[in-house]
């Protein structure tokens, strides 16, 4: 998508783009994994009061107790443990149990606010587990609500369809563009620096393979349990796009978002944004 106006360049449903039946960008919700991570650090870096980029927080062993639930006890991908941590670092790394922590100490109700702020229709149900991903979405709905991130909080509905028109090119219907500032500049600018981090140093620095440091790419990766979802989503310049790779039928495809959908963004953005010479 075009990060300013929302709209939409393309759009690929499947492996044969030529498929007119299930169109998986618009259709198959799927777990995100940890793409739900940023309204988590978004909702801290609100309250410049308490939270600041450096902000230790802990990413020690986390335990959720729930009435008439089972306790929940989130691992991080590496099965280490790294205490404190500057918030930047939880973000960079995607540490599960520094996110759970510093989500649930939020509030899952405000996180999942500020989700629906960023442009997420779809009612989510207000667990722990949600705030690591444990809620199913289309690739078109994780595109809005990074669209809203892309654009510096400003939330623009994407749209496929600029106008409509006679057949000697007379107007019938026009779609203008519906701006919506969501969320203040200062919050939108130290999470869009915290992605670039991601990025840098972060579960995205594979990303070097394909776009040189100065293209100032902010993402982010995600992998679902079992390694059945595999997502990257991530915005450069003017440009706004989200990857999922996995299969219809839930069998796990054993890579990581860093592994699988990454190198597929990067691919684009590399022969989109080509080095001059």
């Amino acid at each position: 998508t075009d990060s300013q106006t929302g709209e939409v360049q393309a759009l690929v449903g499947g492996r044969d783009v030529h498929y007119r039946g299930f169109n998986r960008a618009l259709d198959a919700a799927r777990p995100v994994g940890s793409l739900l991570k940023p309204a988590i650090y978004l909702t801290a870096l609100a309250e410049p009061s308490r939270y600041t980029l450096v902000t230790p927080v802990d990413d020690g062993p986390f335990v959720w107790k729930s009435r008439g639930a089972p306790d929940w006890e989130p691992a991080n991908y590496d099965g280490i443990f790294h205490g404190a941590v500057p918030l930047r670092t939880a973000l960079a790394q995607s540490y599960n149990a520094a996110s759970a922590r510093l989500g649930t100490e939020l509030g899952v109700e405000r996180v999942l606010a500020t989700v629906r702020r960023l442009g997420i229709e779809r009612v989510l149900r207000p667990y722990a587990a949600t705030l690591l991903g444990a809620v199913e979405l289309s690739p078109l709905e994780v595109a809005q609500m990074y669209q809203t991130i892309a654009s510096g909080g400003f939330r623009v509905p994407l749209r496929a369809i600029r106008e409509v028109t006679t057949q000697d090119g007379r107007p019938l219907k026009r779609y203008p563009i519906a701006v919506e500032q969501a969320f203040p500049p200062e919050p939108m600018y130290l999470l869009a620096a915290a992605m670039q981090g991601i990025v840098r140093e972060g579960t995205a620095q594979g990303l070097k393979n394909w776009l040189p440091p100065e293209s100032a790419v902010a993402g982010k990766t995600g992998t679902t349990d079992e390694q059945r979802d595999a997502w990257f989503a991530g915005f450069t310049g003017d440009r706004l796009a989200i990857v999922w790779i996995g299969y219809d039928d839930n069998r796990a495809a054993r890579l990581s978002g860093a592994a699988a959908a990454l190198p597929v963004w990067g691919e684009l953005m590399a022969m989109l944004n080509p080095e001059p010479l």
